[in-house]
């Protein structure tokens, strides 16, 4: 995800922080029963794909924002399966941060040190590690279980070259929104940090505003009543709108407008 300081907000992450409208999460929980996916309601609020939805998978990158109290989020839900690791290194390269999450269940899987290794090198140096499906433990939210864990997926973090202590590792229920905003009595022996106030911990990258703007192109997207719109990340400099933008190689001059949502510079 990427990280950017905004004021106050009252809205956060998915359902359980209120981001998005509990009538999607009702609505992508009928579909999901109907083509017997039930429990994938909160996937698909992310997996807008037609094969992403029919698979049960993340295929491509997808963005959404949300807001804590702190900060201003760009969730980029990157693809886990491995056939899809290329477009994982894609989502993972426009990072400032990355929460992994691996499962209280099945633990750290071939993948899980591939995406850590990719995100090093890709210099995601901020990382927090989200134990999900602790409600789905036997027992249900089992200490246990989660050092066991915690101890398998530390030993990948110090082999790959992250910080251990400096790393964060959190029990949750995505499904259930246990230790997802705030901590709650499913799991007394954690005395850490919910999700949520672990995110508002991170910092936010120095910018490099005062070089000239840099902005590699992720996607173009063709837009009924707007036209081809290019996607990407300002990576040095301000852009602004009305501002002269030449794409390269081809040399091609256009003007940059501004979105009725979008701030004033970027």
């Amino acid at each position: 995800m990427s990280i950017t300081e905004s004021p106050p907000q009252s809205v956060g992450c998915c359902s359980e922080t209120g981001a998005i409208d509990k009538f999607v999460i009702e609505k992508y929980k009928k579909l999901a029963e109907e083509k017997g996916k039930a429990t994938f309601e909160f996937a698909w609020v992310m997996d807008n794909l037609k094969e992403e939805r029919e698979r049960g998978v993340t295929i491509d990158v997808s963005h959404k924002k949300f807001m804590t109290d702190k900060y201003y989020f760009t969730v980029i839900d990157a693809p886990g399966h491995r056939d899809f690791v290329k477009n994982m290194i894609t989502g993972t390269s426009q990072a400032d941060a990355a929460v992994v999450v691996v499962s209280g269940i099945d633990g750290p899987q071939a993948q899980t040190k591939e995406h850590i290794f990719l995100a090093k090198v890709l210099g995601v140096k901020q990382m927090i590690i989200a134990v999900n499906k602790m409600d789905a433990t036997k027992p249900a939210y089992d200490e246990k279980t989660f050092n066991t864990v915690k101890e398998q997926v530390a030993a990948l973090l110090k082999n790959i070259g992250y910080k251990v202590d400096e790393v964060p590792f959190i029990p949750i229920s995505a499904y259930a929104g246990a230790n997802i905003v705030k901590k709650g009595a499913e799991m007394p022996w954690y005395k850490g940090d919910s999700l949520i106030e672990a995110l508002n911990k991170l910092k936010v990258p120095p910018t490099q505003a005062n070089l000239a703007l840099r902005l590699p192109i992720q996607d173009v997207y063709t837009i009924t009543g707007i036209g081809t719109v290019p996607v990407g990340r300002v990576e040095t400099g301000t852009l602004k709108p009305d501002m002269k933008i030449i794409f390269m190689p081809s040399q091609q001059g256009r003007r940059s407008k501004e979105h009725r949502n979008a701030p004033t510079n970027s």
